[in-house]
């Protein structure tokens, strides 16, 4: 039975399906056949007016903690090539940091710095 074109009835249809065959064991032949369905739907190019829209759709959601742990243990040990260093840099020049910003950062700096000299006394 081939899945229906509408997209709504497509989404109900292939959870219907799948959930059907969820935990069984499927042959070699099947396995096959899923694959090339899903081929079809995915890395489909998306419009720039799309991506507008799902970045835009994706703006001011707050990200969980776990979320946040998980993405910067990801983004450890990543080695940026000096091309992309410079383009950072280039992107950087000429921001200034706002008051709080500064406050901020000197506020972190000077614990630090009475961090280290309670470590040198130790």
């Amino acid at each position: 039975m081939p899945a229906p074109k509408d997209p709504i009835k497509r989404a109900e249809w292939i959870k219907k399906f799948s959930d059907t065959l969820r935990g069984k064991p499927k042959s070699e032949e099947h396995r096959r056949k899923m694959s090339e369905a899903h081929r079809e739907y995915r890395g489909i190019p998306k419009s720039e007016e799309t991506r507008r829209k799902i970045s835009e759709a994706h703006l001011g959601i707050p990200l969980s903690e776990e979320h946040r742990r998980r993405v910067s243990a990801g983004q450890r040990g990543k080695v940026l090539s000096e091309e992309h260093k410079r383009k950072i840099s280039e992107t950087q020049t000429g921001k200034r940091h706002s008051e709080e910003s500064r406050r901020k950062m000197s506020v972190s700096q000077k614990q630090r710095w009475i961090n280290e000299k309670q470590k040198k006394k130790k």
